[in-house]
């Protein structure tokens, strides 16, 4: 799912909502967004499995912790990659938001408006 085909960085409405319809991966780009620069993978795993846990980062158990970091490697970062969402360097273990993921900001807007609702889930 690249951006569209003349190389312009916006994802379609379809493109946004697929990658926004799993609650595991919201929460890993509303923690990626947190972050200014590239973040090590352990330190993204820790916060979305306090966003998924609603608890603070240092409350996460390095046992949640590392399920966390196995799950977003092995299936929602190739995703967002794909969609040039993120930058992901696995041998580095690091991840950061690329310019495409702008996109996503107006859909951020409107699920923060439903975060503490079930819906958000």
């Amino acid at each position: 799912m690249p951006p569209s085909s003349d190389g312009d960085p916006r994802l379609t409405p379809d493109q946004a909502f697929d990658l926004l319809a799993d609650g595991k991966r919201r929460r890993a780009l509303a923690a990626l967004r947190e972050f200014e620069d590239a973040v090590s993978l352990d330190r993204l795993a820790g916060a979305t499995a306090a966003r998924l846990e609603d608890a603070a980062p240092e409350d996460v158990t390095a046992d949640r912790r590392e399920r966390t970091a196995a799950m977003l490697h092995h299936a929602h970062l190739p995703k967002l990659e794909d969609a040039d969402v993120v930058s992901y360097d696995p041998m580095a273990g690091e991840v950061e938001l690329t310019e495409t993921a702008e996109a996503l900001e107006p859909y951020f807007g409107v699920l923060e408006n439903y975060r503490d609702s079930d819906r958000f889930d």
